[in-house]
């Protein structure tokens, strides 16, 4: 199993999405074994400088993705928001058709949910699975409460091992795809800011 862990949060290493990134990732080690070995490729978008051509080997290569992000004024981060950018063009392909995707969203103290569940729906446009239970949204009020009688049903870190458990048992069926615009792949340099022309269809 090759699992791509995408940190799509603004802080990039230094945020709370590296933190609870690093637990799940410990989970997944933990997992692997001589049936299934893990093979975890990390990468960081907000610093990512490599190629657009490098960045769709790691998608294409990927069996699963587990992807991060911080709720920033009701979204996920602008990195993540741009790698799904750049991607359109693999939309409904064999990089993304049928492969498991799970989210973890960090959050102050609300709009996580919303985040988390229209990530999973964007995540599915693309063409990913879902395994159960596909989200955990982390927040500093429901960490300060973790471990704590009556609050069993707030998202906790230790919930982060079941999503990575599931995750990781999703077996990719035969599935197919609908029609969609092809746009314009970019390439050379990772095209982090700025415009971004993909050749797509416009109004008029």
């Amino acid at each position: 199993m090759r699992l791509l862990a995408l940190n799509g949060s603004v802080r990039g290493d230094d945020g709370d999405g590296a933190e609870v990134l690093r637990t799940a990732l410990a989970f997944a080690d933990a997992r692997a074994d001589e049936t299934m070995p893990i093979e975890i490729t990390q990468v960081t978008l907000a610093t990512y400088a490599g190629t657009v051509e490098a960045m769709v080997d790691k998608v294409r290569a990927a069996d699963a993705f587990l992807f991060v992000t911080g709720t920033y004024w009701g979204s996920w981060g602008s990195p993540l928001q741009r790698f799904l950018e750049v991607l359109t063009p693999l939309e409904a392909t064999d990089a993304f058709l049928g492969k498991p995707a799970a989210g973890i969203v960090t959050m102050d103290s609300v709009g996580g949910s919303d985040v988390g569940a229209r990530l999973l729906s964007a995540l599915g446009t693309m063409g990913c699975a879902t395994a159960p239970f596909p989200l955990v949204v982390l927040s500093r009020t429901g960490l300060a409460v973790q471990g704590q009688a009556g609050f069993d049903d707030v998202w906790q870190l230790k919930d982060l091992e079941v999503t990575v458990t599931n995750l990781l048992a999703c077996k990719r069926g035969a599935y197919a795809a609908w029609s969609v615009d092809k746009g314009r792949l970019p390439t050379g340099a990772w095209p982090s800011a700025g415009a971004l022309d993909l050749g797509l269809p416009r109004l008029r």
